[in-house]
């Protein structure tokens, strides 16, 4: 979740059929070429185990009650659901059409899927192991964000260019709040009661007052934007730029984005570490999770499946990492037993394909139709932009 080697616009990567994505946006000073990688030292973050959940799987949650992770198969429109002790599927539930992001509502126990082409949000019973509703919401949902606090549901709806606010406990569609274009990952910062929902095509983020559902802020980050993470205890925000391979920091009291730094190839996936001193960073271009210091410093990588998107931590074992890989259809599980970083002198992380030739290939024209071939631009710079499917 490897049709295209991007994230679609909720995590970035891919933009709605019919747009084209240009421009640069600068945050104070263009980001190093290459990510600089410390060694990582050998245990400190391994992989442990992996298992097929299914086609394309991007989201992914974990019931802390049964030790269950729930994973969202966009190609499969279903969740599967998996023991994380034995790395064993127990159940597949059927949803909407192409789920894509994932939440878990502990108190009442309700999972809730954002099913991008029926534009709705599925709801499952996970104690009845089975589907219970459905909520509809905008065009194509792509993330979603639970607000435990206030009972509600937040989806960034990508087409329709606004954030759907949804009643938890009346399982109901209360309000839209108007975002920009691409509007998809979404998170909640409880302590300030704001909202922030990435804008993949216009590379912004919006700023939703939760009490009064007005936009308070519009701020400009990188190119693809498609994740984001609140640093647990304050109001740093964090969004993960999948065309720019940078993350950019927030200051969450001024609406303000104040740090830049590069991270790995194509990151699609964030997460805010529970100690709050480190984010998790699924690398799409490379097949790879990063751990990063809060000031950029990698700590350590490892390899997981193909196309890693959704990334989260458990919630009952803050040393256990849990990836999707899109492009293998698998979910990795992962040790993450790292203090810092390595002493290991930092080191240029270049992609094993730079210096490769490029694969021949041929498609046809969508406006004439006529089959047009890679070698027609030999010795010509061309730039290939692959859409989402949807």
């Amino acid at each position: 979740m490897i049709r295209d080697q991007g994230r679609r616009p909720a995590d970035g990567g891919s933009a709605p059929e019919g747009f084209s994505l240009s421009g640069t946006v600068e945050l104070g000073g263009p980001a190093a070429a290459a990510c600089q990688v410390p060694g990582d030292p050998a245990g400190s973050f391994t992989v442990l185990g992996e298992v097929e959940v299914g086609l394309d799987p991007e989201g992914v949650v974990v019931d802390r009650n049964t030790n269950r992770a729930y994973v969202a198969c966009s190609r499969s429109n279903s969740v599967t659901v998996v023991d994380i002790a034995s790395m064993s599927v127990v159940d597949r539930i059927e949803v909407g059409r192409e789920p894509i992001d994932v939440e878990f509502d502990d108190e009442s126990g309700l999972l809730f899927t954002a099913d991008a082409r029926s534009n709705q949000i599925s709801v499952i019973d996970v104690r009845k192991g089975r589907l219970v509703g459905a909520v509809p919401v905008g065009t194509i949902p792509a993330g979603l964000a639970l607000d435990r606090a206030g009972r509600r549901l937040y989806s960034g709806d990508t087409m329709s260019a606004s954030v759907s606010v949804v009643d938890v406990d009346r399982l109901e569609r209360i309000a839209s709040v108007p975002a920009e274009l691409g509007a998809g990952a979404v998170a909640v910062e409880p302590r300030t009661r704001r909202l922030y929902c990435v804008n993949f095509v216009t590379a912004t983020v919006t700023v939703v007052d939760t009490e009064s559902l007005e936009v308070v802020a519009t701020i400009p980050v990188g190119e693809g934007p498609c994740a984001v993470a609140i640093r647990p205890g304050t109001s740093d925000v964090f969004v993960v730029n999948s065309l720019a391979s940078t993350v950019v920091r927030i200051d969450g009291t001024t609406n303000v984005a104040v740090e830049e730094f590069p991270v790995p190839n194509a990151p699609v996936g964030l997460f805010a570490g529970p100690a709050g001193d480190r984010l998790y960073t699924a690398n799409r271009g490379d097949g790879t999770v990063s751990v990063l210091g809060l000031d950029g410093t990698e700590w350590g990588r490892a390899r997981v499946g193909t196309a890693p998107g959704g990334v989260i931590v458990h919630p009952e074992e803050p040393g256990l990492v849990l990836v999707a890989n899109a492009g293998t259809g698998s979910l990795s599980l992962l040790e993450d037993t790292l203090s810092g970083p390595s002493a290991t002198e930092a080191r240029d992380s270049v992609h094993p394909l730079v210096g490769e030739r490029v694969p021949g290939f041929a498609l046809p024209d969508l406006r004439t139709g006529k089959v047009r071939h890679q070698s027609e631009w030999a010795e010509k710079k061309y730039i290939l932009n692959f859409f989402a499917s949807w």
